[in-house]
């Protein structure tokens, strides 16, 4: 019966004009195009990005006439890496997104005492597209750098850099001190601090890769991506690192397991479940990310922490950087201080209309925490409407009560209290509002407060990915 409903539904798709067609299948991804018109050229053209980069000779084959399809161009190039020019840096294209993908290899970036035969020796690959990587034999001062002109790119596309390499059996003094990485186009850099390289994510090309950091890379940027790993200040020698080169690939969604719409409790509507949610997408800013519910069109918001206004973040807070587990690249980490201030906002015109909303903070807590066993402040405002509630952000403690210095926190429902997410992190209910349609001016606000007066919180251990905002389902 499923397969005769996927024929009827192929047959309409089949007699709707090509221009139609077309810009429908162009919306979706050359995934989902390649079952709807597996071989329309005027479809597989859209996914095809501009500017292509001229490739090395013989990369690929050339084919007697007629020439290749737009799908098989496409399948072609996202095969696999295809070496450019000198062959010193590959490209191909993301199969999912249809974005351009490259990797710089090692001889194509700027190391450090690279053509110093005491330092650093070239040796031959016989495991990948470059002829050669560069292997670390001994040095204090480490610093690799590469470059890529933004043009190069695809537009509007959220993407990654990782450093592919391997470690050698007999390695030392990479574990400590951590090395700096950093990522920049434009005006708009990201550092953080690597702590991973001996523990990193093994590819399925044997290889292993670090993410170094992310980047947006907008329409019409004519900048350079500017990428670093380097660590310089320990003067601690170091040795066995084989780098292969720096990949810039598209920076993939979450899977749907770790979406919001997977975090409501049974009791709530079904509505949002895995099958029922689109794919999650970042805006312009790569600060803040959106779905929708495949079913009802309702649309989901998170706010990361670097989108959200904390307060004291240059004394009392930290960034950290988290690879996997968390939508966005880093987190903040309270570390302490009496008073804990969080606030975010979004423009109303933004979500749904007429439609119930509810706003969650989505965090973590470390057990060494001290301090956020107590009753703090959550307001959520919109249109001169405020709602206030008090809430406890650490409910492990499961007697009928407990105290904090001298606050009481009961456990009878009159402060509310986190719940475990599907994705492991934790969150908390900030409040409900509704949103009115039409409202195209207003704002709605968030506000997460510790008052001052309470116990000074010191070890730290409460980390903050960001603020979400889902429909209400009743």
């Amino acid at each position: 019966m499923a397969m005769e409903e996927e024929a009827a539904a192929a047959c309409e798709i089949a007699r709707l004009p090509e221009e139609l067609l077309v810009e429908v299948l162009s919306l979706t991804g050359p995934r989902d195009a390649s079952r709807a018109a597996a071989d329309s050229d005027a479809v597989w053209s859209r996914f095809l990005p501009r500017g292509l980069p001229r490739l090395a000779r013989r990369e690929l084959p050339r084919s007697p006439p007629p020439p290749p399809s737009r799908k098989a161009h496409f399948l072609r190039l996202s095969a696999g890496p295809l070496l450019l020019p000198r062959k010193l840096m590959s490209m191909w294209l993301d199969r999912e997104k249809g974005a351009k993908c490259y990797m710089l290899s090692a001889r194509a970036l700027q190391i450090s005492w690279g053509d110093s035969p005491q330092y650093w020796s070239w040796i031959p690959l016989a495991d990948s597209r470059f002829k050669e990587g560069a292997e670390l034999l001994s040095v204090c001062w480490l610093e690799i750098r590469g470059k890529l002109p933004g043009k190069k790119l695809s537009q509007n596309t959220n993407y990654a850099a990782y450093l592919v390499y391997k470690i050698a059996d007999r390695s030392y003094g990479l574990d400590f001190p951590f090395q700096e990485a950093s990522v920049s186009i434009g005006g708009s850099i990201t550092a953080r601090q690597v702590k991973d390289i001996e523990n990193p994510q093994k590819r399925a090309d044997g290889w292993m890769e670090l993410k170094l950091g992310e980047l947006y890379n907008e329409e019409g940027d004519d900048g350079e991506v500017c990428i670093s790993f380097m660590e310089t200040k320990g003067g601690h020698w170091k040795s066995g690192l084989v780098v292969q080169g720096i990949e810039i690939r598209p920076k993939k969604s979450p899977p749907l397991n770790s979406l919001a719409c997977s975090h409501e409790k049974p009791s709530c509507s079904t509505l949002t479940t895995l099958q029922s949610c689109m794919e999650e997408i970042f805006l312009s800013d790569g600060l803040t990310s959106m779905w929708l519910d495949r079913e009802t069109g309702f649309k989901f918001y998170m706010l990361s922490a670097r989108a959200l206004q904390i307060v004291n973040l240059t004394h009392s807070w930290r960034w950290i950087s988290l690879t996997g587990s968390s939508r966005f690249s880093e987190v903040v980490e309270f570390l302490k201080g009496y008073r804990v201030e969080v606030c975010g906002k979004i423009p109303c015109k933004m979500l749904s209309g007429n439609s119930n909303y509810a706003a969650y903070i989505v965090f973590v807590v470390a057990e060494d925490s001290c301090g956020l066993a107590s009753v703090w402040v959550a307001t959520v405002g919109v249109g001169g409407r405020q709602s206030t509630r008090q809430v406890c952000l650490d409910s492990s403690n499961r007697n009928d009560y407990y105290y904090e210095g001298e606050i009481e926190v009961p456990q009878d429902g009159s402060v509310i209290l986190p719940q475990e997410r599907a994705d492991g992190w934790m969150e908390l209910e900030l409040g409900e509002f509704y949103n009115q349609e039409g409202n195209n001016q207003g704002e709605v606000c968030f506000s997460l407060v510790k008052p001052k007066a309470g116990r000074w919180l010191s070890n730290g251990g409460l980390v903050i990915q960001g603020i979400e905002i889902r429909p209400k389902i009743s």
